[in-house]
């Protein structure tokens, strides 16, 4: 069952303060007692997720931007912060129509991930954020490869690194082993979402049409 609060303890004593996650105040708020407190890192991460998942993105911003500024943090925690952040802009910059504004953003997500690099340069989902990153920009297919190699050699079954490497053989339009990923993804979890199947039927047609 999800929690449906998150409790942030007091920095003097054993008391703690709850936050009702259905009913979370605005981000201003939250952050005054965060700071005040003195909360871990994963609390910070905890609510910037949740004020994502409400839709509500100024407070997601908000409250993962300030939590960068946290001392002592654990690395992973700090990583998990920088990389969500970057996550974030990348998402919006693929949304963004205006040139200027999407530069702008992913200019902001390569120093986020560029920076995350530094605490923890292999973890699997650092990597598998800054491969997906790098073929939505375009013009790093070859780093974005490396990357999900990186990755699958860590753990062949890597779902997310074989519907990367797919796609990166479907744009050199080498179709076999595009199909040939997409079905090792496929038997790996067979409720792959549909996008996978839908692949699968691309990749048909163009060996369809080469024959």
């Amino acid at each position: 069952m999800a929690a449906t609060s998150i409790e942030i303890p007091l920095k003097d004593g054993e008391e703690v303060i709850e936050i009702q996650l259905d009913d979370l105040p605005d981000s201003s708020e939250i952050l005054q007692i965060l700071q005040q407190e003195t909360a871990q890192l994963k609390i910070w991460n905890t609510l910037g997720r949740e004020y994502f998942r409400q839709g509500r993105k100024e407070d997601f911003v908000k409250i993962v931007t300030a939590s960068l500024e946290c001392k002592g943090a654990e690395e992973q925690d700090l990583m998990n912060a920088y990389d969500m952040l970057a996550a974030f802009f990348v998402q919006e910059a693929n949304k963004e129509k205006n040139r200027e504004k999407k530069r702008e953003l992913f200019t902001k997500a390569t120093i986020l991930y560029t920076t995350a690099d530094k605490i923890l340069m292999y973890d699997k989902n650092h990597l598998l954020g800054r491969a997906y990153f790098c073929l939505l920009e375009g013009d790093k297919m070859e780093q974005a490869d490396q990357q999900f190699n990186f990755v699958l050699s860590q753990n062949t079954t890597s779902i997310p690194s074989l519907l990367g490497k797919a796609c990166i053989a479907f744009n050199k339009k080498d179709y076999k082993n595009a199909l040939a990923y997409y079905k090792k993804a496929l038997r790996t979890n067979p409720r792959c979402p549909a996008d996978v199947r839908l692949g699968m039927g691309h990749c048909f047609l163009k060996l369809g049409n080469m024959e």
